[in-house]
């Protein structure tokens, strides 16, 4: 995440999840106009659409199964449990869309991003030898501080350097 490149073309076709759904799955390599399911020879057939759909279903999964340790960290009541698994999956599709389109302004974003989630898994790792030292609520607002000044840190950062890419002479001007 910390070096990638916008420029890095994706092609989905060879990605190794459409190859093992294709073993699977008859799939076809075109959308189907928005359908999941196509009739191509007589035969149905499931459309790259259908792939991202299950794709985005099974992220989903993940991320709910994922979060449960950390819910039943704070409380054993199921309905907190549930509730809160819930809420976190509704969330988790607004936040992708609201980083991806931040990502695409803020051309460093992604690097204080990936900066925090590297700041967050050492914490996570540390955190035995982290409360010997320094207590609780003191930890939570060091954190906070330190997320808020790699994201801010590098939406400034995008704002007064150059875009990358852009060449100098072609910088300021406003296409219309």
């Amino acid at each position: 995440m910390f070096t990638s490149n916008d420029d890095e073309e994706f092609d989905p076709l060879n990605s190794k999840i459409f190859k093992l759904m294709k073993q699977f799955f008859p799939l076809v390599a075109h959308d189907g106009e928005g359908k999941y399911v196509v009739k191509e020879n007589g035969k149905r057939m499931y459309t790259t659409l259908f792939v991202v759909i299950i794709m985005l279903a099974f992220i989903d999964l993940v991320f709910a199964l994922d979060s449960i340790p950390a819910v039943m960290g704070i409380s054993r009541d199921r309905i907190v449990i549930y509730t809160s698994n819930i809420f976190a999956v509704l969330g988790l599709r607004s936040l992708f869309f609201l980083l991806r389109g931040a990502v695409s302004r803020f051309d460093y974003l992604q690097q204080g991003i990936a900066i925090v989630l590297v700041f967050i898994g050492l914490k996570m790792l540390t955190e035995h030898w982290i409360n010997q030292w320094i207590d609780k609520t003191v930890q939570v607002f060091l954190s906070l501080g330190i997320i808020i000044l790699c994201i801010t840190g590098s939406i400034f950062y995008s704002i007064f350097m150059k875009k990358k890419g852009v060449p100098p002479d072609t910088e300021n001007l406003d296409v219309y």
